[in-house]
């Protein structure tokens, strides 16, 4: 099966969330980065959420393909 190029968006997160990568909690009104399809529609259950501290720590490219 063939993989969906995905990209990480800036997001306000509007209600808690937790993040894939450090499980720890996302708070309201806290940036998170979320993942989102390049070209085609990532459905929102399969799309991962990652705090600003992951984010600043691994970058985009390493979240993106950890677990993949």
């Amino acid at each position: 099966m063939e993989e969906n190029e995905t990209q990480l968006t800036k997001k306000v997160a509007k209600f808690p969330r937790v993040c894939t990568s450090c499980n720890n909690e996302i708070p309201v009104g806290s940036t998170y980065h979320r993942e989102e399809g390049v070209k085609e529609h990532l459905h929102s259950l399969l799309a991962r959420e990652f705090c600003s501290e992951c984010y600043a720590k691994y970058g985009a490219y390493s979240l993106l393909k950890k677990n993949k």
